[in-house]
């Protein structure tokens, strides 16, 4: 007998309200497609992404066109692929590339994947924002000119994004490549305020076009200022991802991208407009923006298409409170809070999140030690993909300090590891990866997996 499982539980979600990743909530741009019709191969009377002549190869220059890039490839397995190739394009086996400690676990995975050696930039803590300060990438750059890139995330997840004017200066004077996990970024080439990392002088950048556009799940661009870079990049795409790329996926790129020209800038300043109404019903019950204090020490700026709000009593308990009224909101961290808006969100959903915001009020500081961040790097004692991809073995994290990581292992969201292969584990990142609970990646219950030294 067939199961209908997945369908009734898909099905379920389209009753409540998206306040989370894909950024389309539900709603296809172009109206709704029959998508199993739509589904194909590579034909004859189809395009190759791996060798496109004719509607992929016009889909991506026209992407590359609203960029500034010298040329585009459409991705599949989001930014995380896109993030792997950043790397991978520009290091070789036993190069090394610097990687600010706030990366997301897919730059250790591109690492990994390509015999990379990370050199670790210190991340830095405000409230539960973990970030890194320009001068201390600037002085890692000068004291390793041998690496052949540096890598930043800009935005983060609470839509933080650094200065990079004086970082690409280095680089272009030390000859590295500056790349950018901009994943969070995708509407930043139409955004009123904040401009896309392409105009800041990045040699690559990679957007999931789902995060913040309307692109299906597992949707991104990665852009390249040089065409000859995505030449060699599309070789090692060919390797990592599917032989058989999906042309839904593909479509829905194309849509997003045709969306934000033509009615995109105008659906931003509503979805700003919507975002700070929220932000100021939530100020009179208490919640309020953590992030002009955050500002005020960072230095960043901040994304105002999302709402942040500090939650005294613990983001987990008003992202509760508002999943029981079908409010489902993108993370929940420490005092923190983050939604993301629907490009398209209806109004009715606007009243029905205020109308719940009325009816709470901010509880009592709680104490919720932190799980992310943290201000000294772990010893590293063995090169990642070593320690991957050699022999392991299962330690219960209670025992687990001392240890030595064959995994990437943190909080997710945001996906920023506290510990990669080949570091030791100490017994504070065992004790936040305890108190992160199922919130987490590279955990199996409480046991972590362990190289068997």
């Amino acid at each position: 007998m067939a199961s209908h499982e997945m369908r009734a539980m898909l099905e379920s979600v389209q009753e409540r309200i998206s306040l989370h990743m894909p950024g389309h909530g539900g709603r296809a741009p172009e109206g709704l497609h029959d998508l199993y019709a739509l589904d194909t191969t590579e034909l004859p009377v189809t395009d190759d992404l791996y060798a496109p002549l004719g509607a992929i190869s016009r889909a991506q220059q026209a992407y590359s066109a609203c960029t500034g890039a010298g040329a585009t490839l459409f991705l599949h397995n989001g930014s995380s692929q896109g993030v792997h190739l950043l790397l991978e394009t520009y290091a070789g086996e036993g190069e090394c590339v610097i990687l600010p400690r706030n990366s997301h676990l897919s730059a250790v995975s591109g690492c990994i994947l390509g015999g990379i050696t990370p050199i670790w930039v210190e991340a830095r803590t405000v409230g539960d924002a973990v970030y890194v300060d320009p001068q201390d990438i600037l002085a890692t750059m000068r004291a390793h000119p041998e690496a052949k890139a540096v890598l930043l995330t800009r935005p983060d997840y609470f839509g933080g994004c650094l200065s990079m004017e004086e970082i690409h200066r280095e680089a272009k004077r030390l000859g590295m490549r500056l790349v950018v996990d901009e994943a969070h970024g995708a509407h930043l080439p139409w955004h009123a305020d904040i401009g896309s990392s392409g105009e800041y002088g990045a040699d690559a950048w990679v957007q999931s076009v789902h995060k913040t556009l309307h692109g299906l799940t597992g949707s991104a661009v990665i852009h390249f200022r040089d065409a000859s870079d995505a030449r060699r990049a599309l070789r090692i795409l060919r390797w990592e991802q599917t032989s058989s790329p999906s042309f839904l996926l593909m479509l829905s790129i194309d849509e997003a991208r045709c969306f934000m020209e033509e009615r995109g800038r105008a659906a931003l300043e509503r979805q700003r407009a919507q975002a700070e109404e929220i932000v100021r019903t939530a100020s009179t019950r208490g919640y309020t923006d953590p992030r002009p204090t955050w500002t005020s020490v960072n230095g960043y700026a901040y994304d105002r298409q999302r709402v942040v709000l500090h939650v005294p009593e613990g983001g987990s308990v008003l992202s509760e409170a508002l999943e029981a009224r079908s409010i489902d909101v993108e993370m929940s961290l420490g005092h923190s809070l983050v939604m993301l808006l629907p490009l398209e969100m209806p109004d009715a959903h606007v009243r029905h999140i205020l109308e719940s915001l009325s009816e709470m009020r901010a509880g009592e500081d709680a104490d919720h030690p932190a799980v992310t961040g943290r201000e000294r790097l772990p010893l590293q004692v063995m090169p990642p993909r070593r320690a991957a991809l050699g022999r392991t073995r299962e330690v219960d994290l209670h025992s687990a300090a001392g240890s030595i990581a064959a995994v990437s292992a943190g909080c997710y969201p945001p996906g920023i590891p506290l510990v990669v292969p080949g570091e030791i584990i100490s017994e504070e990142t065992a004790a936040r990866l305890l108190r992160a609970g199922t919130n987490t990646f590279g955990i199996q219950g409480e046991r972590i997996t362990c190289v068997d030294a």
